[in-house]
């Protein structure tokens, strides 16, 4: 009787164990601080220096970057040495503990100002997907979640110097200009002719170098004012999927992702 009596009140509580737990509400998950989490890799928008270059002349090799594995650990690279060790976040300030870089030389590289301004406690802010590194009033260096202009464009929109009422058709009649980012690498066409060159793109600088094109002729096509327009830009951005770049602060050619149905 004793032994019936104890399963009865073992089941019996079994049963209230199992109801308890499928009615239970269980927490949401908040995804709306995701936006504003440190954690996570961050590229070089801006740095703070006095010598005036833009950043794809500072670091011709590629742009620095942070990466927070954590509240503890970081690696970044300065756009030519790796590095990497234990950081503090408390609240709104990160305070970077002896960080150890590899020892590579880069000629051209402006190393020392990345690494300079990575020491100490420094306060930040996180905004609009940028973050912002703070030493006491001064904001020393602006970083952006990565964007990759990796893929190929078709052109939509020039404006050319003469300012003139042609149209995209009447310009290039034969074929639209398009052009392919890849890992440092440009590939494309002008309209008329193949070009081929190489380019560094760091926060929403860019500067090309060394493009180059086949010498083929093709009546009535815009090629020499593609080429001039192309060759002057430093600067881009990417909106709504579409690739927009700037000579000099001048907008001067927009670009569609060629890959999206036309």
């Amino acid at each position: 009787m004793r032994k019936t009596l104890f399963r009865m009140m073992f089941v019996g509580i079994l049963a209230t164990a199992f109801t308890t737990s499928c009615s239970t509400t269980l927490p949401s998950i908040d995804n709306s601080a995701t936006s504003n989490s440190l954690t996570g890799k961050w590229e070089l928008d801006y740095i703070a220096t006095n010598d005036g270059k833009s950043l794809a002349e500072n670091f011709p090799m590629g742009a620095p970057y942070i990466n927070f594995v954590s509240e503890k650990l970081v690696n970044a690279s300065d756009g030519c040495n790796s590095i990497n060790g234990p950081i503090n976040v408390e609240g709104k300030t990160i305070s970077f503990g002896n960080l150890i870089s590899t020892m590579k030389a880069c000629d051209g590289v402006n190393d020392y100002a990345f690494n300079s301004k990575l020491k100490g406690k420094l306060n930040y802010s996180i905004s609009d997907n940028t973050l912002t590194l703070i030493k006491g009033d001064v904001a020393v260096m602006r970083f952006v979640r990565p964007t990759t202009l990796n893929g190929s464009w078709v052109l939509e929109e020039f404006i050319a110097k003469d300012r003139s009422a042609k149209t995209l058709d009447q310009r290039f009649p034969n074929k639209k200009p398009t052009v392919t980012f890849q890992n440092g690498q440009i590939s494309g066409s002008n309209g008329c002719n193949n070009l081929t060159g190489a380019y560094v793109a760091i926060g929403k600088t860019i500067k090309m170098g060394n493009i180059a094109t086949t010498r083929m002729a093709c009546d009535g096509v815009d090629e020499f004012a593609f080429n001039d327009r192309f060759n002057a830009v430093d600067s881009y951005q990417i909106e709504n999927g579409k690739l927009v770049l700037y000579a000099s602060g001048v907008k001067t050619m927009v670009f569609g992702n060629l890959k999206q149905p036309r």
